[in-house]
C-alpha cells in the first residue's frame, strides 16, 4: 500500500493511503457468500474496516447491536447488499476469507 503523509489540523502529520482490496476473482475452491438487500435495523451501526473505494465495489465491516456482517456497496448503482449477522468471531473469519479469496 502506499502511504502518503500530509499535516492535517493542529500539526499533526497524518498518513493516508490506498486501503485494501477484496480480489477480483476469488480462489477455485471459493464458497458463494449469502448476499440479501441491505436493512438498516438499527441507528448504531459502526463501520469497523473497509475496503479501498476506487474499485467499483466497496465492503464494509459493520458492527451493531452485539451482531456483525459485512455490507457490499455497488458504487455504480447504489445497490446494497449484506451477509448474515453473524457473531465477531465467525464475521471476523469471514471477513478475513474476503480478502484472501475464500469467499466472495
Amino acid at each position: 500500500m502506499e502511504a502518503l503523509t500530509r499535516t492535517g489540523s493542529r500539526g499533526k502529520a497524518m498518513t493516508s493511503y490506498h486501503g485494501p482490496h477484496v480480489p477480483t476473482r476469488p480462489e477455485p475452491d471459493a464458497k458463494a457468500l449469502t448476499w440479501r438487500p441491505g436493512l438498516r435495523w438499527t441507528d448504531r451501526e459502526r463501520v469497523r474496516a473497509h475496503s479501498c473505494s476506487c474499485r467499483g465495489v466497496v465492503y464494509e465491516f459493520v458492527g451493531a447491536a452485539g451482531q456483525y456482517f459485512i455490507r457490499r456497496t455497488t458504487l455504480q448503482t447504489g445497490v446494497i447488499e449484506e451477509t448474515d449477522r453473524m457473531r465477531s468471531l465467525r464475521a471476523e473469519q469471514t471477513w478475513a476469507d474476503l480478502f484472501a479469496g475464500r469467499v466472495y
